[in-house]
């Protein structure tokens, strides 16, 4: 038993290599990026369904006239200032 453990203790670890924190930093940022990236594409698809939702809404709603309007308590009734205020010109 004493062998085998032995053994085992004089086995080199494996080595990290090099620039292998750096490597994982890199694809950590790559990753950051891509979600981002997707995350932009989502709002811009949620705010253009909106927009087309809206605009192809209101382009189905029927056209409205205007029309002219006559308020029976003014009818005939001169609103300018001038009398308002009793001024003679």
């Amino acid at each position: 038993m004493n062998d085998a453990l032995q053994s085992l203790g004089d086995t080199q670890a494996d080595v990290v290599p090099e620039g292998f924190m750096n490597s994982v930093w890199s694809r950590a940022g790559e990753m950051a990026e891509a979600a981002n990236a997707r995350r932009r594409l989502a709002l811009f698809a949620v705010i253009f369904a909106a927009g087309m939702g809206g605009g192809i809404g209101t382009i189905q709603t029927p056209p409205v006239k205007a029309e002219t309007t006559s308020y029976q308590l003014f009818a005939g009734a001169d609103l300018s200032p001038a009398v308002l205020l009793h001024v003679e010109p």
